[in-house]
This record gives C-alpha cells, sequence and structure tokens, in this order.
C-alpha cells in the first residue's frame, strides 16, 4: 500500500487521479466491477476515503473514469486502421460482414472497455453527480458520433442518421453480450448439463458479429426505403 501527502498543483492532482485509475484497473483484473468498493480502493492507493473525495466523488465516478478512458484507448488503436477494415469495391453485404467481424474482434480485444459497457447503467451510473453523468454522457455522445462517422465511410449506404443509430447499437449489443457470454458459476454448470440450453451461452465475438451485422443490413435497406419515397 502506497502512502501519499495531499497533491498541491494541479500536476499533482492529475497524478493522483491516474494513480487512483490504475488501481482500480489493476483490481478488476482480480474482481468482477461489483466487487470493487471504495474502502479496497482507498487502502490500496493509501489515502482515506475521505481525501479520496478530492479525487472523485464516488467508487462509481472512478469507474466512469475507467470506462472514458478505455474507450478512448479503443478509438486511438482503431482510428488509423478503420478505413483497411472493408474493401470499398465490394458489395455492401460483403463490407457488411467484414466491418461486423472487425467490431467483434477489436472490442473483444478490449475486455476491460467491455465489461464497464456491460455494467455502465446498472452500476456505474448511479451514485453520482448531475456533473459527472453530464461530463460522462457528453464524452459518451462524443464516442458514438465518432464512431457512427467511421461507419458512414465504409458503409455509405447509410444516411447520417442511421449510421449514428448503428453506432448507438454497437455499444448496447457490446454490453448485453458480454454480459451473458460470461454467466455466473452455476448457470454456466446448467449450460454445461442440459444441451438444450447452449443456445442462451452465446460466445461473445460470434454473437456480436451476427447481431451487429444484421442491424447493419437493417439500416442499409431501411436508408433505402426511405431515400426512395
Amino acid at each position: 500500500m502506497a502512502t501519499f501527502h495531499r497533491a498541491r498543483s494541479e500536476e499533482q492532482r492529475a497524478e493522483r487521479r491516474q494513480s487512483i485509475l490504475r488501481t482500480a484497473a489493476g483490481m478488476l483484473d482480480e474482481m468482477p466491477v461489483a466487487a470493487v468498493s471504495l474502502n479496497e480502493l482507498s487502502r490500496r492507493v493509501g489515502l482515506s476515503k475521505s481525501a479520496m473525495s478530492l479525487y472523485f466523488e464516488s467508487r462509481e465516478a472512478v469507474l466512469l473514469g475507467l470506462l472514458t478512458e478505455a474507450a478512448a484507448r479503443y478509438r486511438a488503436e482503431t482510428a488509423d486502421t478503420f478505413s483497411e477494415w472493408a474493401d470499398p469495391s465490394a458489395p455492401a453485404p460483403v463490407r457488411v460482414r467484414q466491418v461486423a467481424a472487425r467490431l467483434a474482434a477489436t472490442f473483444a480485444a478490449h475486455p476491460m472497455l467491455c465489461e464497464l459497457l456491460s455494467v455502465q447503467q446498472v452500476i456505474l451510473e448511479h451514485n453520482i453527480s448531475v456533473d459527472i453523468a453530464t461530463r460522462y454522457k457528453r464524452s459518451s455522445r462524443d464516442a458514438i458520433r465518432w464512431l457512427g462517422e467511421q461507419l458512414r465511410d465504409l458503409l455509405p449506404e447509410l444516411d447520417d442518421e442511421r449510421a449514428l443509430r448503428a453506432a448507438h447499437m454497437v455499444i448496447i449489443l457490446v454490453g448485453a453480450l458480454w454480459t451473458r457470454s460470461r454467466p455466473a458459476p452455476a448457470l454456466l454448470a446448467a449450460f454445461e448439463a442440459d444441451a438444450s440450453l447452449a443456445f442462451m451461452h452465446p460466445a461473445f465475438t460470434e454473437a456480436f458479429e451476427a447481431a451487429i451485422a444484421t442491424f447493419l443490413r437493417g439500416l442499409i435497406m431501411e436508408t433505402a426505403n426511405a431515400h426512395a419515397r
């Protein structure tokens, strides 16, 4: 356990916040999000709970900070390759499959991001102030808009509105399918014991790829129909 003196400068405060976030990320390597407590986080960082409030107002605010950083890393790591995700000369159905496969693979390569997305509404968006909620939702909005722009470039058959809907659905599906692909031990045992239940335990990458491909195909048809009127 580290022991810190109170940060005096903005630089020191920023470093302290990063230290807290790094410690929280390390805890997520050991335990599920629900098990991360402010008491244990404070102990590992070397700060009292009251001192922790100088940097984050709650456990959920820490985890939202982690989610924001994880999303930023995803964007940074994929930004330079997005244009290569689909063959621009291929027909739309082929490009949809290519985009869906790359989305599935890249999100699967960021498990902490997927884990945090899976609990953002039931855990992370509670016990936070209006200020934190507003800043987080604005950051999420900007991230979804960014993803929508990338999808629009790869699938120009989508209009702007439906590209944004596609990007939003990507985030929804990541969270929902990540949770269902990682059931509790009792459920996992039930799935293994009864083959008729196997469809309720989807593999994340395959399930996400199939679901988002279906959604993208539907949006392309919807866009074409809307513009044909």
